[in-house]
């Protein structure tokens, strides 16, 4: 596998060909960027992305027929996963972007600076997928790892956070409670909603009231009648494995 990207291919959905042209205009003054094809609605480009198998789709929001949002969900249904950026007039629907897992969020008319910006955090994340674990998708085959992002309501407030730093989510009393290394958010979501959202390469089920980041384990502690206790990275509970979830675990981790 090669140490870092060459080649940022990109698509780009707008059902407007001046956006599209601004657009194009300023992605080719980065020579990493490869512009694989554009599409004027969302049907076209959901039905291209598994032929195409691009990196990156800059998605307009507002569209007839499908608008972004839907493009999106249709394209994530698919599987293939590419990172997605929202491109758009309007702010309202950036916590919505963020939970299909958009990297980035473009306000029209576009800047060459806010571009710039955009492309350096695309690159950024494929070079960290290139070195990734093998739980990870292989970015040589465009089966990308998504650094997702995730809305929170919290205390009468919208969080958007990375699902990378989540350590541990547990639900007590009907509560759900999402810790991170700096902070603890509480939601009504349960926690079944949660993992659905999560990369399950990424997120263990120990028991029918935990969720844990596999990479935050740091001691497996064997328990009473089979089952085992976890240590986790920043996190100060023991968290249990429950006898139906052990085998997954040995499996993990290769015991």
């Amino acid at each position: 596998m090669a140490d870092q990207l060459r080649t940022i291919k990109v698509m780009m959905v707008d059902d407007e060909e001046p956006a599209r042209s601004e657009l194009r205009y300023l992605l080719e003054q980065f020579e990493e960027v490869e512009i694989i094809g554009e599409f004027k609605s969302g049907e076209e480009a959901s039905k291209a992305v598994l032929a195409l198998r691009p990196h990156l789709i800059f998605i307009d929001i507002e569209m007839p027929g499908l608008n972004g949002i839907q493009t999106a969900e249709k394209i994530n249904a698919n599987n293939v996963l590419p990172l997605l950026v929202f491109a758009t007039a309007h702010e309202e629907f950036a916590i919505k972007a963020f939970e299909l897992n958009a990297v980035d969020y473009l306000l029209k008319p576009f800047s060459a600076k806010r571009v710039a910006k955009c492309i350096e955090k695309v690159r950024t994340l494929l070079t960290e997928a290139v070195h990734t674990t093998p739980r990870k998708r292989d970015i040589e085959s465009n089966q990308l790892y998504i650094f997702q992002k995730l809305a929170i309501e919290h205390n009468g407030k919208a969080y958007v956070i990375d699902t990378r730093d989540i350590i541990a989510a547990y639900c007590t009393e009907g509560q759900l409670s999402i810790h991170t290394a700096d902070k603890t958010y509480y939601s009504n979501m349960p926690l079944q909603d949660l993992q659905s959202r999560l990369d399950e390469r990424l997120f263990f089920r120990t028991h029918r009231a935990y969720l844990v980041n596999i990479e935050k384990i740091r001691e497996i502690i064997p328990w009473f009648n089979g089952t085992y206790n976890l240590i986790l990275e920043g996190f100060e509970r023991e968290v249990p494995v429950s006898r139906q979830q052990v085998s997954k675990l040995k499996k993990l981790f290769g015991l």
